[in-house]
């Protein structure tokens, strides 16, 4: 196919193919003194810029899709740009690139430097290029994104200063990787109309809820304050494998933060201070719900103390694995060595990128867990596709599906994630401070008699 894209799935399309539910409500408080309640911010639904001087033209269009209840980007030509991290400076440019960018194998990174596609400075160099502090890196690439879930954004509460919305899970925060236009502040920009926003917190792509921006630099600085202060109570609630121990469950160990081509957070002796509060609500004889107040926020912390605890979060494909070792890292015991674990996650989490044959995407779609998961988004009516997302305006147009001679991922097919990569039973449930409380209401894989992994 032109997009470099396919997926052939019958159970996802007609659990997503259905008409829109009513959404359920979400729980907003606040103080009335320092929030007007009643102000309400019209954004009008004017069309949406799509980035299209990549595609060599200024059209107002809609740069999304809408096929087998997955948000889509119609590709498009981007040139990338980055500045060197301090870890980058002495290393040559094609390590750089093949270790820490899971686009392209080494020698499709090894083409694209030599052909001055990826460039340094404005010039091109060679392979064996050493990397300075001050350098720019520029790369052109026709960019093919990952699909996200076909959710509509809900806004949990708007006026002036702030915007606080539930983010369906699959959606990073800002533009990464594969991800630019499928990313919430993109989103929010070309469907809602809301530009220039402030991001305050992140949340990792798979996990759901409270997401705060700011729409200005003052309440930017403020809620920055708050967060550096820790004046704000994070709550979370998450589902593990096995029966969590009763109690308050305080997690204290440092976590530090390995990078290849997929990062990953480790309890570590030489880790930044970490600090997270468990408490189990429920246990339905496979699995514990646990509600997680963060004191610091580390990435990944609630997972990497989970996993350390012996507790993983139940589908966390980087935390609950056996890549770990026979334990999947509990108490930290991995059973080799950081660079060996950071080699065999980037090569299982990039080998799921590729499609070998049908047979092989037919076989990983028969799990339990892909199925259930599947089962369990389709009742999530909250992460269900509104009115516009079901209109002709995200009906698929083959004759955008622009195609590149030289596109690395024009020439290979990429399956579209499975539900088991689209979603994780991690949730922010609850960020509050003394003028303001933002909530959601809670999963239903949090009742006590959910039971369908």
């Amino acid at each position: 196919m032109i997009s470099g894209l396919r997926y052939s799935s019958k159970t996802f399309r007609l659990l997503f193919n259905r008409s829109n539910k009513s959404l359920t409500s979400n729980v907003c408080n606040f103080n009335p003194n320092e929030i007007d309640s009643n102000k309400h911010v019209e954004n009008s639904k004017e069309s949406s810029t799509f980035d299209e001087k990549q595609n060599h033209s200024e059209r107002k269009e809609n740069p999304y899709y809408i096929e087998d209840g997955l948000r889509k980007v119609y590709p498009y030509h981007y040139d990338h740009l980055t500045y060197c991290k301090r870890r980058w400076a002495k290393r040559n440019l094609l390590d750089i690139y093949s270790c820490e960018f899971s686009l392209y194998p080494r020698k499709e990174v090894e083409k694209r430097i030599l052909s001055g596609v990826v460039k340094v400075n404005g010039e091109p160099v060679d392979v064996e290029y050493e990397l300075k502090l001050s350098d720019v890196l520029t790369s052109s690439v026709h960019r093919h994104e990952l699909p996200v879930l076909a959710a509509s954004i809900k806004v949990i509460f708007e006026n002036d200063d702030l915007l606080v919305i539930d983010k369906p899970p699959s959606i990073p925060v800002h533009p990464c990787g594969l991800y630019r236009y499928n990313s919430a502040v993109f989103i929010l920009e070309q469907e809602g109309n809301w530009k220039d926003l402030h991001t305050i917190h992140r949340l990792d792509r798979l996990t759901s809820g409270v997401l705060i921006f700011a729409k200005n630099v003052q309440s930017s600085r403020e809620i920055h304050e708050n967060f550096h202060m820790r004046d704000i109570t994070k709550e979370y609630i998450c589902r593990v494998d096995g029966e969590f121990p009763d109690g308050v469950v305080m997690c204290n160990k440092p976590i530090k933060h390995f990078y290849n081509k997929v990062g990953v957070a480790l309890v570590h002796p030489m880790g930044k201070i970490s600090i997270t509060e468990f408490q189990k609500l429920s246990y339905n004889g496979k699995s514990s719900v646990v509600k997680c107040k963060l004191y610091t926020g580390r990435t990944h912390q609630i997972r990497a103390h989970l996993q350390y605890l012996g507790y993983p979060i139940v589908n966390d494909s980087l935390y609950n694995s056996y890549i770990f070792g026979p334990e999947k890292g509990r108490h930290g015991k991995i059973h080799k060595s950081v660079d060996k674990l950071l080699n065999d996650l980037a090569e299982k989490h990039s080998d799921d990128w590729f499609v070998k044959d049908d047979d092989e995407e037919k076989i990983s779609w028969s799990s339990v867990a892909d199925s259930n998961i599947a089962k369990l988004l389709f009742n999530m009516n909250c992460y269900s596709m509104n009115e516009d997302l079901l209109s002709d305006a995200y009906k698929k147009d083959p004759t955008r599906l622009h195609y590149d001679k030289n596109c690395f991922f024009c020439a290979n097919v990429l399956r579209d994630p499975k539900p088991s990569s689209l979603f994780m039973f991690l949730h922010a449930h609850k960020y509050k401070c003394d003028k303001w409380e933002f909530q959601t209401n809670m999963p239903i894989w949090t009742s006590d008699d959910w039971d369908i992994m």
